[in-house]
């Protein structure tokens, strides 16, 4: 191995941090796609076992839009995906740059 780094030593010097920005970013858009899942969750989810997308589209009825607690709800559940990109924002564009870098 080169400048004397074991096995153990070349993943969690060399290959961790260069694959860390990549995975972040990854992980956060996956996370991001599967909370905003509307489709699935209307078609497949019962009455007991419905998510968050499912319970504020339920706000909307046939005549009428309860508007306060439809923004209330939409807020709600919009502010983790908001904290987690606000915490993961350097990993999100380390791993999104690094795609474009050649050599």
């Amino acid at each position: 191995m080169v400048d004397g780094c074991t096995v153990w030593g070349s993943l969690f010097r060399i290959i961790i941090p260069l694959t860390l920005p990549g995975v972040a970013a990854s992980g956060i858009l996956c996370f991001i796609f599967s909370w905003n899942n509307f489709l699935f969750s209307v078609v497949l989810a019962g009455e007991a076992t419905k998510t968050l997308p499912v319970a504020v589209f339920n706000f909307l009825g046939y005549q009428s839009i309860a508007w306060g607690p439809l923004s209330a709800a939409a807020s709600i559940i919009s502010l983790p995906v908001i904290i987690l990109a606000l915490i993961v924002q350097k990993y999100i564009v380390q791993g999104l740059a690094a795609g474009g870098i050649s050599g």
